[in-house]
């Protein structure tokens, strides 16, 4: 029996690579908004630094067009790889469930690195720690993966936060009251204004301190919008996309796409714009638990039926999306030595304008990168990382990642 082999890179999919670079931009906008300080202003704070009227239509649109659309199709996409590599090593007879959890031991650590030294947000060990369940989620039918799915992302949620609120628990609220009572304990500011001014002026020591306490807090955020079940079951979701996929389905079923596009819409649109109104009510209410999700997958779905024909304009998020895992590091170190003091200090002194054209610079150099290296190479620096430390026995062949 010969050793387990990454995929070659000839075998990917270049829709789904597209659909990855585009999840890939929308969650560099998302986080920039706390790179660059104004999602850690206060509203008075926001209100100098750009007027009223721009506060108010910024946060509107951001609920309605990003907030947690695009986490919602990488994490989509993370089921989809998983489930592709999981089959694929299946088929050839070696023993995927041990292979694909060494995978996720090794992401667990790269995400703890990212998180601890460079960026709190940091998602991947998330995604490692539930990626460790999926193993047995796939053994179920497409029928109860898609129940599971359901109940993951809709039901828990929506139940979990009206019992909590019912027998007046908080534990996310809990969490990060303890994550600024300990950065305050290491000499911080916890004051929730004071974000900016910490961060301008911010030596190595103090963004470590920042960093380590930030991580506790942003846990604390998640369970306090749901967003631990929600992942897991937007993955579920992507377990069962990943098996059609694999069977040569979905990407050319432009009827059950359409579908998505249309139920997408219909459902998430109302429930958007319901949570686009409200101001800083949060992922944790309902209308956000109840949209989300359907017009992220309404996302999706008009992008892959785009596909065919503007393909040389879509295509360009393609190499991006190839390397998403180098990408998405990459954003954070270079973000962080831009905007925090242990770089240029730039948070919060950015012009509010210059923020997105700032952004869509940063992605096109991210994307003439990625073209670049790829022309190389087989795949990305940190995925070429990954591969090594997930098949040390044949570090040196040549092929990607599902």
């Amino acid at each position: 029996m010969s050793s387990p082999l990454p995929i070659g890179a000839a075998s990917r999919l270049r829709a789904l690579d597209g659909l990855r670079g585009f999840a890939l931009l929308g969650i560099l906008l998302v986080n920039l908004l706390y790179w660059s300080g104004w999602g850690l202003m206060s509203p008075a704070q926001q209100v100098a630094h750009a007027g009223e009227a721009t506060r108010q239509l910024h946060g509107f649109l951001v609920r309605l067009l990003l907030d947690g659309k695009f986490y919602t199709l990488f994490s989509l996409l993370f089921g989809v790889g998983c489930a592709m590599q999981l089959q694929r090593l299946q088929a050839a007879g070696h023993d995927g469930v041990r292979v694909y959890r060494r995978r996720m031991l090794v992401l667990l650590a790269i995400g703890l690195v990212h998180t601890l030294l460079v960026w709190d947000g940091d998602i991947l060990m998330l995604y490692a720690l539930l990626g460790f369940t999926l193993p047995w989620f796939a053994r179920l039918p497409d029928r109860s993966v898609l129940g599971w799915s359901a109940v993951l992302v809709f039901a828990v949620p929506l139940a979990g936060q009206a019992l909590f609120q019912a027998m007046g628990w908080n534990p996310g609220g809990w969490v990060m009251e303890r994550s600024l009572m300990w950065f305050a304990a290491m000499g911080g500011d916890p004051a929730m204004d004071a974000g900016v001014r910490v961060l301008q002026q911010a030596g190595w020591r103090e963004q470590l301190a920042w960093s380590s306490t930030g991580t506790l807090f942003s846990w604390g955020l998640r369970l306090e919008s749901w967003r631990i079940p929600k992942v897991l079951g937007i993955m579920l979701l992507g377990l069962w996309v990943g098996r059609r996929v694999a069977s040569g389905g979905l990407l050319g079923d432009t009827r059950l796409l359409k579908r998505v596009l249309v139920a997408g819409l219909l459902v998430g649109v109302p429930a958007s714009l319901v949570y686009a109104s409200t101001d800083g009510a949060g992922q944790s209410h309902w209308s956000s638990m109840i949209g989300t999700v359907p017009l992220a997958l309404s996302y999706a779905a008009a992008f892959l039926l785009a596909w065919p024909r503007a393909q040389p304009l879509l295509g360009w998020f393609a190499d991006a999306g190839r390397m998403p895992l180098t990408n998405y590091l990459a954003q954070s170190v270079v973000n962080g030595l831009v905007f925090f003091g242990v770089g240029l200090g730039l948070i919060g002194r950015l012009p509010f304008t210059a923020i997105y054209v700032y952004a869509v610079g940063l992605f096109a150099m991210q994307i003439l990168w990625s073209r670049w290296w790829l022309a190389r190479h087989a795949q990305g620096p940190v995925e070429a990382l990954w591969r090594r430390l997930t098949y040390p026995r044949v570090a040196h062949a040549t092929g990607a990642l599902p």
